[in-house]
C-alpha cells in the first residue's frame, strides 16, 4: 500500500495452512518467492537501487519460466517509469558499494495472448517495489516488505503461472508487476499514460497489495464494491470456490491507497478482491505495526492460508473474465463516473 535478513523459521510455513490437492497454487509455491524478494540481498526493493534491479530481473526470469510473453507497449518486458529514485539511505549504501542509482525503475508486463485479443482483455497488477534502506543508525536498516508486497508479487508470479499451463483464454490477460507504488502509485500512472492495449479494452482490473494477513477460512472483500460491474461475476466465482463474500463495503475505504485506484479514476473497471481486507481489525493491526518498518520481514511470521486461497480464486477470476461468454463489460461510462 501507498506510504502513509534471509531468515526462513518453520513457523514461516506452519502458519500457511495447506490448501486441498484440488489447489493449483499451494502455500510454499508462494513463500519460495516472498523468500527471495523480502531477503537481504534485495535490500527493500527500492525503485532505481541495486535491490530494485535484482527484482526487476527476478520477476522477468520468473515470468518467462511460466510461459508468458512480454508485454510492454515497446514489445519487450520493460516500462520505464520516472520516480524519485532511490531514498537518501540508499544512496550512501550506492555510493559506498559503488552502484550507481538511477531517477527510473521499470513496470515489468507479461502476458499471456488470447484467442480472440479483439475481445478485450484481463489485467492482474502487483506492485513490487518498497522502502529501501529505511532507517539510518538502527541495527536493521532494511524495511524488506514481506508482506508489503513481496506477498503480492507471489501471488501475482504463481497466478501466471496457473493461467498460462491452463486452457488458452479468449482475452488477453496481462500480469503487470508495478513499480513506484510508495511513491504515489507512479507505475499504475505510468501504464496509464502508456497502456499496451487502449485502456478502454480492459474489462477486468485485479489489484494484489499486502496479501498475507487473513487465515484459510477468512471471506473476501472487495475493494472497489459497488463501482464496477464486477461484483456479479465476482460473487458467483467466489461461490464456485466455496468462498464467502462480505456482504458491506467497509473495505473501500482503502480505495486510494493502491494501484487500482488510477485505473478505476480512468474509467478501467478495477477492484482488489482478497481476505486481507475482509478482517479490517487484523489488517489495521499490521498498518499500525509491522506496515512500513524493518519488523516486516521473515523473521516475522508470515500467514499465507488466506493468501494462498485467495491466489487460487483469482486463478478462476481471471479464467471467467477472459471468457466472452461469461462477462460482456456494460458501456464503459457507467463505471466509477463519479470518482
Amino acid at each position: 500500500m501507498v506510504r502513509r535478513r534471509l531468515l526462513l523459521p518453520l513457523l514461516l510455513l506452519l502458519t500457511a495452512a495447506a490448501p486441498g490437492s484440488s489447489d493449483t497454487i499451494r502455500a510454499p509455491m508462494l513463500m519460495r518467492h516472498i523468500a527471495v524478494l523480502a531477503s537481504d540481498d534485495y535490500g527493500g526493493r527500492a525503485p532505481g537501487s541495486e535491490g530494485g534491479r535484482k527484482t526487476e530481473h527476478y520477476i522477468v526470469a520468473q515470468f518467462g519460466a511460466a510461459g508468458l510473453q512480454p508485454g510492454a507497449p515497446a514489445g519487450n518486458w520493460f516500462q520505464r517509469v520516472e520516480t524519485g529514485g532511490p531514498g537518501i539511505v540508499d544512496r550512501v549504501a550506492a555510493a559506498v558499494s559503488g552502484t550507481a542509482d538511477a531517477d527510473h525503475a521499470d513496470n515489468i508486463i507479461g502476458k499471456v495472448a488470447g484467442s480472440d485479443p479483439s475481445k478485450g482483455a484481463v489485467l492482474i497488477t502487483a506492485h513490487w517495489d518498497h522502502l529501501g534502506y529505511c532507517r539510518t543508525l538502527a541495527a536493521d536498516r532494511i524495511c524488506n516488505g514481506a508482506i508489503d508486497n513481496a506477498s503480492g508479487v507471489a501471488l501475482l508470479i504463481e497466478i501466471a503461472r496457473a493461467v498460462a499451463a491452463g486452457p488458452r483464454p479468449v482475452r488477453d490477460v496481462y500480469f503487470v508487476a508495478t513499480t513506484g507504488e510508495e511513491e504515489g502509485e507512479l507505475g499504475a500512472k505510468a501504464f496509464v499514460a502508456q497502456p499496451p492495449v487502449p485502456l478502454a479494452t480492459i474489462v477486468a482490473a485485479f489489484n494484489l497489495d499486502t496479501m498475507a494477513i487473513a487465515p484459510a477460512g477468512t471471506p473476501v472483500a472487495i475493494i472497489g464494491r459497488g463501482l464496477t460491474d464486477l461484483d456479479p461475476l465476482i460473487f458467483a466465482v467466489a461461490r464456485a470456490q466455496h468462498r464467502a463474500v462480505d456482504k458491506d463495503n467497509a473495505a473501500n475505504r482503502y480505495l486510494d491507497r493502491q494501484d487500482g485506484w488510477p485505473l478505476l479514476r480512468h474509467h478501467v473497471p478495477a477492484v482488489m478482491v482478497g481476505s486481507a481486507f475482509s478482517n479490517i481489525p487484523l489488517l489495521e493491526a499490521f498498518l499500525q505495526g509491522r506496515y512500513h518498518t524493518p519488523a516486516d520481514d521473515l523473521a516475522h511470521p508470515i500467514e499465507l492460508g488466506g493468501a494462498t486461497e485467495d491466489a487460487n480464486l483469482h486463478v478462476a477470476l481471471v479464467r471467467a473474465f477472459a471468457d466472452p461468454s461469461r462477462f460482456r463489460p456494460k458501456p464503459r461510462n457507467r463505471d466509477a463516473r463519479s470518482l
